[in-house]
């Protein structure tokens, strides 16, 4: 692979994980599940205790959608980004800080401190998230049950 290929890949990298960002705090589900490999393992054993999945494409778009749909605002912010390349396989492993807010009587807003440590692979010349473990060291700040709050207004199948 000459240089030029290995940085582009780099950026096409790179690129890939800020849109899984930007599609969420976009709500843009179509986006989100162009940039998919055919099945996803969600881990974020290390973030809120659940135990890894692995979902089909649409599975996994449907889980972040439930997941995200009922907080009026998210913004998840990458940086710190480290891309590796190995063929057809990469990782990608950055620091996020995601903000959430969804009006309440109490404390309206979370925000969780994370790593990303994500694997993707090159699906016809295009990089594929199929792996996202999030890592959480540090305490929730703001209100933890923001998650359970949100998840409550949040996106039924069939509905809008």
């Amino acid at each position: 692979m000459t240089d030029v290929n290995h940085l582009a890949d780099r950026v096409a990298v790179a690129e890939t994980v800020a849109r899984f960002a930007w599609s969420q705090d976009l709500k843009d589900w179509d986006d989100l599940r162009a940039i998919l490999a055919d099945t996803v393992t969600m881990d974020v054993s290390e973030h809120l205790g659940a135990p890894p999945q692995e979902l089909s494409a649409d599975d996994f778009v449907a889980a972040c959608r439930t997941a995200l749909e009922g907080f009026q605002s998210t913004h998840h912010s990458t940086s710190n980004v480290i891309v590796e390349l190995a063929g057809d396989h990469a990782t990608c492993r950055s620091f996020m800080v995601a903000y959430h807010h969804v009006p309440t009587d109490e404390v309206d807003w979370l925000v969780v401190r994370a790593f990303w440590h994500v694997d993707l692979r090159r699906v016809d010349n295009e990089w594929r998230l199929r792996r996202i473990r999030v890592v959480r060291k540090a305490p929730f700040e703001g209100n933890p049950e923001l998650y359970a709050i949100a998840k409550g207004s949040a996106y039924k199948e069939g509905e809008k």
